[in-house]
């Protein structure tokens, strides 16, 4: 039975109404969800973002990550802080943070959190004017950004670093889609295999864009801290007496969460996942569309580095989004939409072994593209070039 033109008109502007309800039911359930994490967030993940802040707005970036510094900064903060809770970002992210200071230290919080929604809502707004309502509604699924903003964290900004590159590389604008995908370096070891990806597939000129906001980062930084100032941070990114740095493993959704949710301590297990993650993540960019490519090199990054937990997986929802809208395998779909929805995220609260739920997850989209990436003729659209 064939429908006509008015009858189209209305199933999608029907589908339209669906996503937008949906969505916003999802938004006022992570917010009800969320606001049962601002007591921690306020003692906890923001309080370093707003300590780096205060110290980049006093001129103190030479001390910056003096760990005894810090400290002292967050109790007069918050009298009641009797742990550090370090601020491991990029000088230039804490010149960044320093406007914020200036407002009290709850004001800003809501502000911070006010950004950090809008940052996701223009993900989302992406998303929907390139996929339809469907991909609104597959963004509200996302567990790990609610828990992130919830939690005082900036994982929204992540997204739209990879969101943003992605956008400018699939117009042809590889030079600026490297230099946006450089800004994600604040939290540069998300993003540590992108480069080598670049390398791999001779994205020449999205290597230069990166390697030039890299270089405009570490100078600026370096103008500000000086020598003395790098040696600490690099000290504190060294330091494994820092208990609030890398706290319960199990709760990470990389191959070291999944060693720690198995119970196995052994050196083999770590460097046989990262050599199996680099593989996948190698079959996957092979002969690989521009979205293929990205995906492979944001997951596999997540999957191989330490210190990635489950708010980190909001960068996920770019993989996640190009799978299920791009890919023509049954499998690649199934995967990312299992990535997507907020189960194995809720599995991590659990005890051993299902918190590798997330991890085992995010692996298996890998491997789905990993087989796409397999049996992939090549591509010759622009968008690889």
């Amino acid at each position: 039975m064939t429908t006509g033109p008015q009858t189209r008109i209305q199933q999608r502007r029907l589908a339209r109404i669906v996503a937008f309800v949906a969505t916003a039911a999802l938004v006022c359930f992570w917010a009800a969800l969320g606001s049962q994490a601002i007591s921690a967030a306020l003692h906890h993940d923001f309080l370093n973002l707003y300590t780096g802040g205060c110290m980049a707005r006093e001129g103190r970036f030479a001390q910056l990550h003096d760990p005894a510094l810090q400290l002292a900064y967050e109790r007069r903060i918050w009298p009641d802080a009797k742990m550090l809770v370090p601020f491991v970002r990029p000088h230039v992210y804490a010149a960044a943070l320093a406007p914020l200071t200036f407002l009290p230290y709850r004001t800003a919080f809501w502000v911070w959190i006010g950004f950090q929604c809008a940052v996701l809502g223009a993900c989302w707004r992406w998303a929907y004017r390139r996929f339809g309502p469907d991909a609104l509604l597959w963004g509200a699924l996302s567990l790990p950004a609610a828990l992130g903003i919830a939690h005082g964290q900036d994982s929204p900004l992540m997204l739209a670093a990879a969101v943003g590159a992605y956008s400018l590389a699939s117009r042809g604008r590889n030079a600026r889609a490297g230099a946006v995908a450089g800004l994600a370096l604040i939290k540069f070891h998300l993003i540590l295999l992108w480069p080598v990806a670049m390398l791999a597939a001779r994205r020449w000129r999205m290597l230069a864009g990166f390697a030039a906001t890299a270089a405009v980062l570490a100078a600026v930084s370096f103008a500000l801290a000086g020598p003395r100032g790098v040696a600490l941070y690099l000290a504190m990114l060294r330091n494994k007496d820092l208990e609030r740095l890398s706290p319960t493993p199990e709760f990470m959704m990389n191959v070291q969460g999944l060693a720690a949710s198995l119970g196995i301590t052994s050196g083999w297990f770590l460097a046989a996942g990262t050599a199996l993650v680099a593989a996948l993540a190698a079959l996957a960019i092979r002969r690989a569309p521009l979205w293929r490519w990205f995906s492979a090199a944001v997951i596999a990054t997540l999957l191989a580095v330490p210190h990635v937990y489950n708010y980190d997986a909001t960068l996920l929802w770019l993989p996640i989004w190009l799978t299920l809208f791009h890919s023509q395998e049954r499998w690649s779909r199934s995967a990312a939409a299992l990535a997507a929805v907020p189960i194995p995220y809720l599995m991590t609260l659990l005890d051993r072994p299902w918190s590798a739920a997330a991890a085992v997850c995010a692996l298996l989209l890998l491997t789905a593209l990993a087989r796409e990436g397999l049996h992939a003729p090549p591509d010759t659209s622009k968008g690889t070039l």
